[in-house]
């Protein structure tokens, strides 16, 4: 015999089942599979990983990119040179990017989800179509920042490439950002974060050595 406050109490925890998957909230902390939170350390330093490891690629590709130019080929080598000081002088850029760029496309991607009615956690397509918007803020604010500073205002060409500029960084990082998310512990946090910063190293060797060996 099943007595009312047995039903009562399975029932309550069936529905809170279904809430939280329906919704796209999160289940225990630390599970895997489920949604953690936005705003965490393993999401931060994820992005932060991302960011760097596009700046690697954009720097290996500039650097090449100069060769082929009129102008000295010194600067191509002390671009080169000046790389591995720049990224340790870019953690602080890096947060700023991933705390006010990258975090944000990854809330605004689950809640664009949410109330899409989109069942389980968002797909990618969601971060890809909330990168654009997040952007657009993020190029106002930076644009407005600067202009103080600067006391003028550049030219619109300016904050359409920033605009640009920062939607192509923020579609990996927040895709990455929303894998650590997920129910990610420490051990596959760190093991993230050197896949990605690898996988950046190596993608820019053989973008240079490419590129070089073609004579480019």
């Amino acid at each position: 015999m099943v007595t009312t406050g047995g039903v009562v109490g399975r029932a309550e925890g069936a529905g809170e089942a279904d809430g939280s998957e329906a919704a796209g909230t999160p289940g225990r902390a630390g599970e895997p599979g489920t949604l953690g939170p936005v705003w965490s350390g393993r999401t931060l330093l994820v992005s932060m990983a991302a960011l760097l490891a596009e700046a690697v690629i954009t720097t290996v590709g500039l650097t090449l990119y100069s060769f082929t130019q009129g102008g000295p080929s010194g600067n191509g080598f002390m671009a080169a040179f000046v790389l591995p000081f720049a990224l340790v002088l870019g953690a602080l850029p890096g947060f700023v990017l991933a705390a006010t760029l990258v975090l944000p496309t990854v809330s605004l991607a689950r809640l664009a989800a949410r109330w899409g009615g989109w069942q389980g956690r968002p797909k990618w397509w969601w971060t890809a179509a909330a990168a654009p918007f997040t952007a657009a803020g993020a190029t106002l604010a930076y644009g407005t920042v600067l202009a103080l500073l600067a006391r003028s205002v550049g030219p619109p060409r300016a904050y359409l490439v920033c605009w640009l500029a920062l939607t192509a960084a923020a579609v990996p990082a927040a895709l990455l950002a929303a894998v650590a998310g997920r129910g990610t512990g420490a051990r596959r946090t760190v093991w993230l974060m050197l896949t990605v910063v690898g996988t950046g190293f190596l993608a820019a060797f053989v973008l240079g050595a490419g590129l070089l060996a073609a004579g480019l």
